[in-house]
């Protein structure tokens, strides 16, 4: 169906999760077409998690207004310019698929959703309580391309280690770390900080190992959350990291025993680097995002009429689907990630 050395585009200008479940396909369709070409059309903010990814050979990072308006028709001429053999819509807007049905380009593979069907020439149904990784290994399986694994990719660079080992190392942590991100990019998926801060205390007195909370852009006033929570219990300051980007977070968290995230961008950090996690699920459908895995642990609210919703806000007003997860329940799913590793 394809020659031996395709020349294929991708597309998928989702936040950082959204390109992380990518990768599993970007590593099959490599194993199936090792000489092959391979152009990623992505967000700007998402771009940094393929550097060095060997299953892309060239990036192409487009802010949302490059991709609207007479931008889409700039899009859609530069991609009939570069004679792509195939195109894999993983992201699942309709713009994105009549981006590449003006393009031209003959062969266009997707997830059949958004009214898109007409646009793509090898489609499968979205099936929503699937995880995101499978549906995406289905849409190159359209054209015979075989999975390589379920595993997400982050390939960092040694450089990357060392700096992340240097920043602990002048911190003056030792022992065993277990990192904590009560963060996430919407508030609606953010397990309440006091409760993030109880499961730090709780680390350090239960586990006798070392909490490490990371936070990323615009969270400042999160930490300090924390940092007051553990103030007002008589413990010291905990180590607070603002990672610069998140290839650094993603080489801090490969120091962690395990990490504690939400689900968020650090949620698929955290598989990609192989590192063990609990992961609090709020309003998002639990079977589509949790990475597969002994070594992950889900925790949700089980008894929520509303969730799941997959909402931006709450419609109800309330957060009940996070106010229910119990720091007992997170802190239990942490003890048996960890396993023997604390004394």
């Amino acid at each position: 169906m394809l020659p031996v050395r395709p020349n294929i585009l991708v597309i998928e200008t989702g936040l950082l999760g959204e390109l992380f479940v990518v990768t599993p396909a970007l590593r099959a369709i490599r194993r199936a077409y090792p000489e092959g070409r391979v152009t990623a059309l992505v967000s700007p903010g998402s771009a940094a998690i393929l550097k060095g990814n060997p299953g892309v050979q060239r990036m192409l990072p487009l802010s949302r207004e490059e991709r609207r308006g007479m931008g889409a028709l700039r899009v859609a001429s530069w991609i009939r310019a570069q004679h792509f053999d195939a195109a894999f819509v993983f992201h699942t807007s309709f713009r994105s698929a009549l981006t590449v049905a003006m393009s031209r380009v003959r062969i266009r593979a997707g997830l059949s959703c958004e009214g898109r069907r007409p646009l793509l020439t090898h489609a499968v149904p979205r099936d929503r309580d699937a995880y995101e990784v499978d549906e995406h290994l289905r849409v190159v399986g359209l054209l015979g391309i075989e999975p390589d694994g379920r595993e997400l990719d982050l390939f960092l660079t040694e450089e990357e280690r060392c700096e992340a080992e240097e920043l602990l190392s002048r911190a003056g942590v030792e022992g065993v770390l277990v990192g904590l991100h009560p963060g996430a990019s919407r508030d609606i998926r953010r397990w309440p900080a006091e409760r993030f801060a109880e499961l730090g205390l709780r680390v350090v007195s239960e586990l006798k190992a070392t909490p490490v909370f990371f936070f990323g852009p615009g969270e400042q006033d999160l930490a300090e959350l924390i940092v007051k929570a553990h103030k007002a219990n008589g413990s010291a300051d905990p180590l607070v990291i603002f990672p610069r980007s998140v290839r650094a977070l993603g080489a801090l968290f490969q120091r962690m025993g395990a990490v504690v995230t939400n689900n968020t961008g650090p949620m698929h950090v955290a598989a990609a680097v192989r590192i063990p996690g609990v992961f609090i699920h709020g309003p998002t459908p639990v079977t589509r995002w949790h990475p597969p895995g002994d070594m992950y642990v889900s925790v949700h609210s089980q008894n929520i009429a509303c969730r799941p919703c997959d909402a931006s806000h709450c419609k109800m007003k309330s957060l009940l689907c996070m106010e229910a997860v119990t720091t007992d329940e997170v802190f239990k799913g942490l003890t048996s990630v960890l396993g023997g590793q604390t004394r």
